[in-house]
């Protein structure tokens, strides 16, 4: 079916049924005490070549669709009914099976919900555009407002009608004046009557579709709680309650019509203009809201209830609405809001483009999320509103705020043009709201969560997952790439993308694209990779070949630059030497197809744009731009140095001079006079600005980060110092000192000082007296303790940056660790005073979350020996907090939070003296309805984890399972999920065996396919990702196929791995097998050396093997081929191996490896003596079955033995049916021939797996035998071996000779002939000490025996038999010229 064009100036495009959307009107009743829905849509759609088009509708009974008022047939397949249909999970046996189950299950519920399952059939309309008009303003209104009466709504009065049917006809508007400019701007008058002909053909395929329906008890896309009634913009259900086109892709305006009870207040998208009574039922009222931006349907916004609006306070067009209880605290939380509206209005030079902008506060438990967007609103939980009391909220709520406000501009009014293209809104969004913190929170703010974030990507950006524009990573996830946390993760790295080019390019360019972007003059709303792209380059001034570099290497791949550098200084030449390392992040893809996302391929591409490098010298700092980001994987960049190096002064003794030279009366400042007389630099930094995304290890001497931390003001170097600092692994009294500087300097940032507080707490030990516990203990007396009495004073919260700090010293206490591991006594005694004399009384801020960081931190605690006796006082302050918060319930409920999580912490600590079950049950009523839905939730988390600890993973996830059946809220669900996935990732190990019952993988998998699961996509795709996890895999879609093919999973297939499934992403080690002949060298010949095995330090005797293929070979006969060998065996002695070259493949070569490890070849022949040079070739063996081949090796050694008689070796070894049998395999060397196997085998996954464990077999025993060269027990028991040998070898011969030459001559034959030998199973030949003192020289040409060589070479003969016949032939072996 041929799509229809897309329409740029409105934003729509075709819809997968061959329709675009213009325009579309909603008109329903809502009858909260019944929980019922009713009303109609009618859409506006343009057709393309086709009349049947297809719309998204699930959830809901459809009544009757007209098309152009005439009734027509449809085909509707609602999805929700099909979730109920649960597939059979018999084949379910283990954790791999489910996981491919919950894939399968996963990708094909996302395939048939993308699909449109609403098909409405049309014929053509031959109607003119004077009668579609009249239809529309006059009959299909008349018909639509009496349906809405007869539901009990109200008809639209006559006085408002034109601007309802100007909404209705607006598409057929739009068409005639499209039609008058076509025929104004056209002088020739057939160009009119063309125009007017494809004007008129596009007129008759726009089609008006009304579509009546019912929503009885809607669970998904909107949600009864209560007397509240309220969307969610999850994915892909805006579908579920009303008819529409469930796309990104397809937007237009909409006209919206809600008829509710008087008592109520609906609030939508748009504009509000009107509410009016319903003449048939006064207790009916309609609002009327029009949005004439066009948008796609998963904006579309309602809550409808008992709501209290406040409008903004400072003239703007905002309006703030919450629930009768919240009101006081809403009044409070959005005072700020007008900075945050008009500092955006500021930047983007625009104004708010939605109208009126709305922001809607409902309790947490009727929420599914904290925050749903919607077009002109906003939908948050209302435990983000707060009171002028509280101050740890305020930072995190304004942000919020500010951010969902963002959105509107980024998102909703300007949208992106495919799905691959929503990282750049995002990153859009993100950017607009750091400009607010910086204008309101100050620029250390905003550059500190930068840092932050920066570093939080870097850690998590490793695989393809958070790559920002692949279609692997977004278009193809259906939407679950913004859920969870590689959703804030891309978040992240796309705002970090987009500083990198605005710091490029320059602050103001940037504002520029901004502005032209949100422009109300600009042709379309949507924006393009590719669009914004091209801004970047004219408005932005940045060169082509740059953004052809920065978008491929940022955007659309993942991984992040890994920079590791170390200086070193030259006095000589003033000069610094800066040796950089360059990586990446991405760790390598296990399958060989994606290497290219791998560690080596990122370094060795690199990355746009040149770093700089700032050297604070004593004479200032200097900027070197001098680090590129790409090139060398190790590299060495010179700086020179600008100030120059001090006189080198004579240090005189003093009288109070110590005998290691150091001084008590030097202060710091003398001290590092001291140290920079060796050198000018005070300290270096490397990417000062953040001008580059990447993960930065900067190694300078210690006194340098010293430096560092005092004298740089900037926060994020500050932040670098401690990190550095708090990490080196022996601590001198400097640091601790500067740790502790910076913590009482009352003009550093309050977030760095809290950084520095922690650090002095891991740095306290028993090797610096625990120096950093007293610190912290000494700076906490001296801000909040009374001198006089020694006690602490009452709280005074006035200084906020103060109160954060003080409030993060009691955790950063109970971190501190004596040598014993345990927490010290002065610890627990310090929190236990201030957990005991709290005092809020004259305090104008709340306590609460002061009292939580302390009753938090008592969880922290380690408990020895000498802490048990403070254990029952701190467990009766947190009965005493929970008895009054419960008693006076506090705000949302933090207070008993913590509590309970604290009490949870303790008894896992302590499990040995404290009753688990005894905690369960003290923490069970805490899940009761009737306590706040945040106590609820916190206590269902806690008990999940105590079970984990007590009874493991099994029983944790069979107690989840019980608690997502019983939470009511969606959110509450949610959350629970999410603690499940993350005690997951921290339980499961992928190598480890099973640790979760079948049955409890059966419950997940009933849980994913559920209507619960249906209902709430979070809870979904958090139920998959436990099942991914709990198999070893990654919590992602990313890498698994669109479409799994459930497969029939049966016991003899359960360890098998399937390919098509992601396996979590490790470093690529070197393949260590053998490769096959094939792999090595071409079928149509030989060649040389191709591949060469040692196994042997020792490299003495070589036997070389060639494998040739002679065409000859084919025509011998098999009877004038025949041969017989002898040989001797010696299970007890091993030597040095050789070394083996393949010269030529073999064809159907089994996956046997060459191994040469314990044995060895000697070569016999009569006609030469000892220490002769000889060769051996054996041709001719013809294969009966499949192929006929001619096989050649010959075999060279250097023979520094005494010849000995061929029958010295007893017994013989007679190959009957390695001649005899078809299909066998030649044992005489140490490569396997199976005959019956096919080619293609060679190159088999098991061959290789096998060549490469015996190859590691090798290099064990390799490595073992190396390790044992200089053991006098292991040589002398070596030395006896040989010696028992030699005597039996020296009595074997005896027996030989007494037997004399008529045994021997039976098996010597004529050169030309050969005999056939009785048969053994398949042998190894091993060699035997010579006899110095006797040599026996046979016959010189009669026989066609080879010898074989004493040296120790072992020879692997293959599992059985070998069936083609060998005819063996003795030659000299000449030596070749050295040149040749």
């Amino acid at each position: 079916m041929a799509k229809a064009k897309k329409q740029k100036g409105d934003g729509s495009v075709a819809a997968p049924g061959g329709a675009t959307v213009l325009h579309q009107k909603l008109c329903l009743s809502i009858d909260m005490e019944n929980q019922l829905i009713y009303g109609y849509t009618e859409i506006k759609v343009l057709l393309a070549e086709n009349d049947t088009f297809a719309l998204h509708a699930d959830n809901m009974t459809i009544r009757s669709i007209l098309v152009d008022g005439e009734t027509v047939e449809f085909d509707y397949s609602p999805h929700w009914k099909n979730e109920c249909d649960q597939p059979n999970w018999s084949s379910i046996s283990c954790l791999k099976t489910a996981a491919d189950a919950a894939c399968s299950m996963y990708t094909s519920s996302l395939n048939r919900e993308a699909v449109p399952n609403l098909i409405v059939s049309s014929e053509r309309s031959v109607k003119s555009i004077t009668e579609q008009q009249l239809d529309e303003n006059s009959g299909k209104h008349e018909e639509s407002s009496g349906r809405l009466e007869e539901h009990g709504g109200k008809p639209v009065q006559t006085s408002d009608a034109p601007v309802v049917n100007g909404c209705n006809g607006s598409a057929v508007e739009e068409e005639k004046e499209k039609e008058n400019e076509e025929e104004n701007g056209n002088e020739n008058e057939k160009g009119k009557q063309n125009g007017n002909e494809t004007e008129t053909e596009k007129v008759k395929n726009i089609k008006v579709v009304h579509i009546d329906y019912i929503l009885e008890k809607a669970e998904t896309g909107i949600h009864f709680v209560g007397n509240v009634l309220h969307s969610s913009n999850q994915i892909k259900r805006a579908h579920c309650w009303f008819p529409c086109i469930d796309s990104a892709t397809q937007r237009c305006p909409f006209d919206l019509e809600f008829t509710v009870s008087t008592d109520f207040i609906a609030v939508s998208n748009g504009d509000l203009l009107y509410q009016v009574l319903s003449k048939e039922d006064p207790s009916k009222k309609t609002y009327v809201y029009k949005l004439n931006t066009p948008v796609s349907a998963q904006w579309i916004s309602l809550v409808v209830g008992p709501l209290e609006v406040v409008s903004d306070s400072n003239d703007i067009s905002v309006s703030h609405i919450c629930l009768s209880p919240a009101l006081s605290k809403l009044q409070n939380t959005v005072a700020f809001f007008h900075d945050a509206y008009s500092c955006y209005e500021d930047y983007l030079a625009a104004p708010f483009p939605l109208g009126l902008y709305k922001q809607i506060f409902l309790p947490s438990e009727m929420t599914v999320l904290p925050t749903s967007l919607g077009a002109s609103m906003c939908i948050f939980s209302s435990e983000i509103l707060h009171d002028e009391k509280v101050i740890d909220q305020i930072i995190g709520t304004r942000t919020k705020l500010a951010y969902a406000l963002a959105k509107q501009w980024f998102g909703i009014y300007t949208s992106a043009e495919e799905p691959s293209d929503e990282w750049l809104l995002d990153g859009l969004a993100g950017f607009l709201t750091e400009i607010f913190i910086k204008d309101y929170l100050g620029s250390n703010e905003a550059r500190y969560r930068r840092f932050k974030a920066n570093c939080t990507v870097c850690e998590y950006d490793v695989n393809g997952a958070t790559a920002l524009s692949s279609p692997a990573a977004s278009s193809d996830l259906y939407g679950t790439q913004t859920i969870g946390s590689y959703g804030k993760v891309r978040s992240l790295k796309a705002v970090a993308v987009l500083q990198m080019l605005e710091k490029q390019m320059g602050p103001d360019s940037f504002r520029k694209i901004l502005q032209v972007i949100v422009a109300p003059n600009r042709a379309s709303r949507t924006l393009s990779t590719k669009e914004f792209r091209h801004l970047a380059n004219k408005v932005g001034n940045l060169e082509r070949p740059f953004l052809k570099e920065f978008f491929p290497r940022w955007v659309e791949s993942c991984g992040c630059p890994v920079m590791r550098l170390g200086i070193s200084y030259s006095k000589k030449r003033n000069m610094i030497e800066l040796a950089v390392s360059r990586g990446c992040t991405a760790k390598p893809r296990p399958d060989s197809d994606s290497h290219i996302n791998g560690d080596t391929r990122e370094g060795d591409a690199g990355w746009p744009g040149m770093m700089s490098v700032r050297v604070h010298e004593t004479d200032g700092p200097y900027d070197h731009p001098v680090l590129p980001m790409a090139g060398e994987a190790l590299q060495v960049v010179e700086i020179p140095c600008h100030s120059k190096l001090a006189a080198k002064r004579v240090w005189k003794s003093k009288k109070n001079t110590k005998v290691d030279g150091s001084d008590d009366n030097i202060d710091a400042s003398t001290q590092e006079n001291r140290t920079s007389i060796d050198s000018p630099l005070l300290w270096i930094r490397v990417d000062p600005e953040m001008e580059y995304l990447a993960e930065i290890h900067f190694h300078q001497p210690i006194q340098m980060w010293i430096n560092q931390l005092e004298k740089d003001k900037d926060v994020i170097s500050q932040s670098q110092a401690i990190s550095v600092l708090e990490k080196l692994p022996q601590l001198s009294v400097a640091v601790i000192n500067a740790l502790n500087n910076f913590l009482n300097d009352t003009k550093a940032f309050w977030r760095v000082r809290i950084e520095a507080a922690f650090a002095l707490a891991v740095t306290a030990s028993e090797a610096t007296d625990l120096a950093g516990l007293l610190h912290l203990v000494k700076f906490y007396k001296s801000r909040r303790f009374d001198a006089d009495i020694g006690m602490p004073r009452p709280n005074d919260f006035h200084d906020i940056p103060e109160y954060f700090v003080l409030e993060a010293i009691p955790r950063a206490v109970a971190l501190v660790r004596s040598s014993d591991k345990n927490s010290p006594k002065e610890a627990i005694e310090f929190i236990l005073q201030l957990l005991k004399y709290n005092d809020n009384n004259g305090n104008i801020y709340s306590d609460v979350y002061w009292l939580s960081a302390m009753v938090q931190a008592i969880g922290e605690l380690e408990f020895g020996q000498q802490g048990m006796g403070f254990l029952s006082s701190l467990l009766k302050r947190i009965d005493r907090l929970l008895q009054f918060d419960n008693f006076m319930p506090g705000y949302n409920g933090v207070l008993t939070v913590s509590c309970i999580r604290t009490l949870a912490q303790i008894a896992r600590r302590v499990s040995s003296s404290i009753c688990l079950d005894r905690i369960c049950e003290l923490i069970a009523p805490f899940r009761n309805m009737d306590k706040p839905w945040k106590v609820r939730v916190e206590a269902s988390r806690v008990l999940i984890s105590l079970e984990l600890h007590h009874k493991g993973l099994d029983a944790a996830l069979l107690l989840f399972l019980k608690y997502v059946d019983e939470e009511k809220s969606l959110r509450g669900a949610t959350k629970l999920s999410v603690h499940v996935l993350r005690i997951c990732q921290a339980s499961i190990d992928a190598h480890t065996s099973c640790q979760i019952n079948l049955t409890t993988l059966i419950g997940l998998l009933h849980l994913l396919a559920g209507t619960k699961a249906y209902n709430n996509v979070f809870l979904r795709h958090y139920v998959f990702c436990i099942l991914q996890v709990s198999a070893g895999r990654s919590p992602t879609l990313f890498g698994v196929p669109k479409v799994v093919t459930p497969k029939d999973t049966s016991s003899d297939q359960h360890t098998k791995a399937d390919s098509s499934i992601l396996q979590p992403s490790k470093p690529q080690e070197p393949s260590t097998s053998t490769p096959s002949v094939r792999e090595v060298l071409p079928a149509s010949g030989p060649a040389k050396d191709a591949d060469n095995i040692s196994n042997c330090s020792e490299r003495r005797n070589v036997v070389k093997i060639r494998v040739k293929l002679t065409a000859s070979s084919s025509k011998a006969s098999d009877a004038d081929h025949r041969g017989h060998s002898h040989g001797g065996r010696n299970e007890n002695e091993a030597g040095p191996c050789s070394s083996m070259s393949v010269d030529a493949p073999m064809v159907g070569l089994t996956n046997e490896p060459l191994n040469v490890s314990n044995h060895n070849i000697e070569e016999q022949n009569s006609c030469h003596d000892r220490e002769s040079r000889m060769s051996a070739s054996i041709s001719n063996a013809k294969l009966m079955d499949m192929h006929e081949i001619s096989k050649e090796l010959q075999c060279t050694a250097d023979s520094r033995l005494d010849a000995l008689p061929s029958d010295q070796f007893s017994p013989a070894i007679n190959p009957l049916e390695i001649l005899d049998k078809p299909g066998s395999q030649i044992d005489g060397i140490s490569t396997s021939y199976d005959v019956n196997q096919a080619p293609e085998s060679v190159n088999g996954v098991e061959t290789k797996e096998r060549k490469k464990k015996d190859k590691k077999d090798k290099k064990r025993k390799r490595d073992e035998k190396r390790d044992k060269k200089d053991d006098p027990e292991y040589l002398e028991k070596k030395r006896l071996k040989k010696e028992k040998k030699r005597m039996e070898k020296e009595s074997a011969r005896k027996q030989l000779e007494g037997r004399g030459t008529p045994e021997q001559q039976k098996t010597v034959k004529p050169s030309g002939s050969q005999e056939v030998l009785p048969a053994r199973p398949p042998y190894t030949v091993r060699s035997a000490e010579p006899a110095p003192s006797q040599s026996v020289e046979p016959a010189p040409v009669r026989s066609s025996e080879p010898q074989i060589s004493s040296k120790e070479t072992n020879v692997d003969t293959g599992r059985t038999a070998a069936k083609p016949r060998i005819k063996i032939r003795v030659k000299p072996l000449q030596r070749k010229p050295e040149g040749s």
